[in-house]
C-alpha cells in the first residue's frame, strides 16, 4: 500500500504538499515506496480499479475546514524543461503531456450552494482518501459511473486537493514498471508545468515528448 500524506501549510493560499512527518510537520522531496504487495492490488470484485493503491492522507491549518474536492489528472509522458540547483535540494520544472482527469470528487451537490455550519463541517474534514473510493458525503463526478481506471505502469499522475478555505494541495506521481510509486511536492507553473522539489530522480522521466528538431 501506498500513502500520499497532503500537509496544508499555514500560510498562503496555494499550498504544496507535503509527506507529513507524525511529530515535527511537512519533509520534502522524494516519497517512494517498494512494490505493492498482494492486498495492495485491488481488483473489480471490490469495485476498486485494479493496480497499486494510493491513499491520500489530508491535513487541515485552518479551523473548520474541510475538504471540498479531490481529483487526479493521468499523463502518458513528461519532460524536464529546467533543473534548478541549489545549495540546498535542487528542484526541476517539469512538463507534462497528455493530461485527462480520470477521478474527480467533491461534497454532494446537496451542500454546494450552502456552507455546513461549524458544528457540521467534521464530516467532511475527512483525513484519508483511497483512490477509487468514493467517502460518505462526496460524490464522484469523474468518471461518470464505476470505479476509475487504475494506476498504470510508467504513467504519471497529479493530485489535487482543494479545501473549503480555497487551501490548494499538488503531488506529482510516477508509477515505476515494478508497481512502486515515486512522488514529489508539486506547485503549478504555465500549461501542464509543475515545480517539483526535490532532488528529482534520474529516471523520473522515461517518457520524454517529441519536441521539433528532435528525433
Amino acid at each position: 500500500m501506498w500513502t500520499l500524506r497532503t500537509c496544508c501549510a499555514p500560510a498562503g493560499s496555494c499550498l504544496v504538499i507535503a509527506l507529513c512527518l507524525l511529530v515535527s510537520g511537512c519533509a520534502s522531496g522524494k516519497k517512494q515506496a517498494g512494490p505493492p504487495s498482494t492486498h495492495a492490488l485491488q481488483t473489480s470484485d471490490n469495485g476498486l480499479p485494479a493496480g497499486p493503491e494510493a491513499k491520500i492522507n489530508i491535513s487541515y491549518s485552518h479551523p473548520g475546514d474541510f475538504l471540498n474536492s479531490l481529483s487526479v489528472t493521468e499523463y502518458a509522458a513528461a519532460e524536464t524543461v529546467l533543473s534548478e540547483p541549489g545549495k540546498g535540494p535542487s528542484s526541476s520544472i517539469i512538463r507534462f503531456d497528455g493530461g485527462v482527469v480520470i477521478w474527480q470528487i467533491g461534497v454532494e451537490k446537496k451542500l454546494l450552494g450552502q456552507m455546513p455550519l461549524l458544528g457540521e463541517r467534521k464530516p467532511y474534514a475527512i483525513k484519508e482518501v483511497v483512490y477509487g473510493k468514493v467517502p460518505a458525503n462526496f460524490a464522484a463526478t469523474v468518471p461518470d459511473s464505476g470505479p476509475p481506471p487504475p494506476l498504470e505502469p510508467d504513467h504519471y499522475y497529479v493530485f489535487t486537493v482543494t479545501r473549503a478555505s480555497g487551501a490548494t494541495s499538488y503531488e506529482a506521481v510516477k508509477v515505476n514498471a515494478d508497481g512502486s510509486l515515486e512522488a514529489y511536492e508539486a506547485e503549478p507553473r504555465a500549461g501542464d508545468s509543475f515545480r517539483l522539489c526535490c532532488d528529482i530522480s534520474a529516471d523520473f522521466v522515461v517518457n520524454a515528448m517529441t519536441t521539433p528538431g528532435n528525433p
